[in-house]
């Protein structure tokens, strides 16, 4: 599936909503009960299809989480069904971001994630004991 052509798109958008229903997701109101003038946000998840979906308060995709790993009752996603690269170590995907002239940040000491930027999107890679465990793609603030 082509995880980042969802990001942007608004929770209603065609596209969005068959996702959504493919994968019986729900979507859930996070609302600011705590009254710290946090944004409103929503979620989807497909617990069993290992992604995650989050919704900015005006309802635009802008965070999309990938288990690799399971991990938070989140079953690993299936690899054929991401179109990005996964990464087998942080060194393969720091090489491969330099290859390609990807802008990138990287964790200080530790390799435990590279994040490179794609122009409307960043893809953070995450890695436990250099193996990767989750890929966050997410919306640039404008």
């Amino acid at each position: 599936m082509d995880f980042e052509s969802l990001l942007g798109r608004q929770l209603k958008d065609d596209a969005v909503v068959e996702v959504l229903d493919a994968h019986d997701m729900q979507v859930v109101y996070d609302f600011d009960r705590s009254h710290e003038n946090l944004e409103d946000v929503y979620w989807a998840a497909a617990q069993a299809s290992g992604f995650q979906l989050r919704f900015d308060q005006d309802q635009k995709l802008d965070v999309v989480f990938l288990y690799i790993e399971a991990s938070e009752g989140f079953r690993p996603i299936a690899r054929d069904d991401v179109s990005i690269p996964l990464y087998e170590s942080f060194d393969e995907a720091k090489q491969d971001f330099t290859r390609k002239g990807i802008p990138f940040r990287e964790s200080p000491g530790e390799k435990w994630w590279i994040k490179g930027d794609f122009g409307s999107n960043t893809r953070h890679y995450q890695f436990r004991d250099d193996t990767l465990f989750r890929v966050t793609l997410s919306t640039k603030a404008a």
